[in-house]
């Protein structure tokens, strides 16, 4: 080398020039068609972790059943009796809960029977079984129950609060209930049982025959363990 140039810049350059070389002598080397197929499983490999990725923080973040009250209509509530130490309703409500089976590869087993129950200011009121042990919810699929509960006389522990708040939603015309769904599960073939516990919030007009109430569908608060 002359002119005093400095020797680490055209080691540099040497290294530089070996490594297009190489690349040069590789790339001759395995070929177009190759190439194509390496890059192509780059793809797909980058493609397959993005899906697992996204997947598992699917199954992670939400939970494997859901519940819903499709449908729901309140014919008849009203004081049947009142005293000092008793309250009695008589009601008429017919509702649709349909429960919803993430679980892309198991069905989801009742090992117990499904039931709902009314509430109204807290206090139950009702209860009916929506599906008994042994049914199942097909895996990626939904299942819808129906049901009616209805009684002439059924005491309930209002207390003069619930009372009280009784009297001012029959005035306004507007009954707020709550569906609580609750029952047991697994996932066949794991023997792990899950406890659902669902609570579902409706307010009701009353609804006749001649004058149907309009009804949008309420997503339950799901407590499974």
């Amino acid at each position: 080398m002359t002119g005093g140039g400095d020797p680490g810049v055209c080691d540099e350059c040497a290294e530089a020039c070996w490594l297009a070389c190489c690349c040069a002598f590789f790339l001759d080397a395995i070929g177009g068609k190759a190439l194509t197929r390496i890059a192509c499983a780059i793809v797909a490999f980058a493609v397959l972790a993005a899906g697992v990725t996204l997947l598992a923080r699917h199954h992670i973040y939400r939970p494997l059943l859901a519940v819903t009250v499709e449908d729901a209509a309140l014919a008849r509530l009203a004081l049947a009796d009142r005293n000092a130490t008793d309250t009695a309703l008589a009601y008429d409500v017919s509702f649709a809960v349909a429960l919803h089976n993430h679980h892309w590869l198991r069905r989801a087993l009742h090992t117990a029977p499904l039931d709902a129950e009314l509430l109204f200011a807290g206090a139950l009121f009702a209860r009916v079984t929506l599906a008994g042990a042994g049914a199942a919810v097909r895996a990626g699929n939904t299942e819808a129950y129906r049901a009616v509960a209805a009684a002439e006389r059924a005491g309930v522990a209002l207390g003069s609060a619930g009372v009280a708040e009784f009297v001012r939603e029959s005035t306004a015309g507007v009954f707020r209930l709550e569906l609580k769904v609750v029952g047991e599960l697994r996932y066949p073939p794991g023997q792990r049982l899950h406890r659902l516990d669902a609570l579902c919030p409706l307010e009701l007009p009353l609804s006749t025959a001649t004058s149907p109430a309009t009804f949008r569908k309420v997503k339950c608060a799901v407590f499974s363990s």
